[in-house]
């Protein structure tokens, strides 16, 4: 006997057609990696850089082929940040995952795209607010980045190499790693953007057109902060000899602000550079603190 009907197992249970586990085993972003998402910082009830990030999300969806009204996104984050303040929950990190939606098998985009919003909450990690003080060590991680792809920049639901990345360290020891080129140009952290100040002065941060994630914190910084303190900042290639030459390494994503490098270590855990304290971090730091007092 023959039927028609798709059946899922997952984790040992048998999923009738009608199942929610089923439409979530049929969606092209579990599927393919077909979506895209935002992390916000929330706090006090708001997302202090929302505009930022719906106007990425928008942007990069159209780039997918997935069709999304920024008026949904925002209301349905409206409705999630609701019922959590229902709950008495005013601060944390909410995760936006938008889809391609339920697609069928195959490649190919279906005649008409539903996409899927997801909305997901969970608490700061403890360790934020220290980060942001006292500063963080990193080291050089051996997985590297491809390059060319057409969707550089773009915060897209494949984030394997940034997984493969993280994985090679899994103590304390180090709170991010640098991810790099074959050619051996260095392009973010596994979950941050870079901003290094040259031996001779000039900071420059990582052009992204190759490779990389174009951060809604990276914008803020270029567009906003360093010219609020009278700094010019290249966008440009930087090498591990720039890298490991520099004066100050910063770090940034949109829910730890600005991270300044303390120590930088190789990929054997040896120490390559210790970074003391420069004034034009420190003073990028509290402009961003003056701008936007929720990254204190």
């Amino acid at each position: 006997m023959t039927t028609s009907k798709i059946l899922f197992n997952i984790n040992g249970q048998l999923q009738s057609v009608g199942d929610q586990a089923v439409n979530l085993v049929d969606d092209r972003g579990l599927a393919y990696g077909h979506g895209l998402f935002e992390t916000t910082f929330l706090t006090q009830s708001t997302v202090p850089l929302l505009d930022r990030h719906l106007s990425r999300l928008i942007q990069d969806s159209q780039l997918m082929g997935i069709s999304v009204a920024n008026d949904d996104i925002a209301h349905y984050l409206e409705v999630f940040l609701e019922t959590l303040s229902a709950q008495a929950i005013t601060s944390g990190i909410v995760k936006i995952i938008l889809t391609a939606g339920s697609g069928g098998r195959g490649y190919a985009m279906p005649a008409k795209i539903i996409p899927t919003l997801i909305y997901s909450y969970t608490p700061m990690p403890e360790n934020v607010a220290h980060q942001r003080e006292q500063g963080i060590d990193i080291r050089l991680c051996r997985h590297l980045l491809g390059t060319g792809s057409s969707l550089a920049g773009v915060k897209h639901l494949n984030r394997l190499d940034q997984v493969m990345a993280r994985s090679e360290w899994s103590h304390n020891r180090y709170q991010e790693g640098l991810m790099f080129t074959e050619a051996g140009d260095v392009i973010e952290a596994t979950s941050a953007n870079i901003f290094v100040k040259t031996q001779d002065g000039k900071w420059l941060t990582p052009d992204l057109d190759q490779s990389g994630v174009s951060g809604v914190m990276r914008g803020l910084l270029i567009e906003e902060v360093f010219p609020a303190c009278d700094i010019k900042v290249s966008i440009k290639a930087i090498n591990r000899d720039t890298l490991l030459g520099a004066q100050q390494v910063l770090l940034c994503n949109s829910i730890r602000g600005i991270l300044r490098v303390n120590s930088v270590y190789s990929v054997d855990d040896q120490l390559l550079k210790t970074l003391p304290l420069d004034q034009q971090s420190l003073m990028l730091s509290e402009k961003l603190i003056e701008l936007y007092p929720q990254y204190q």
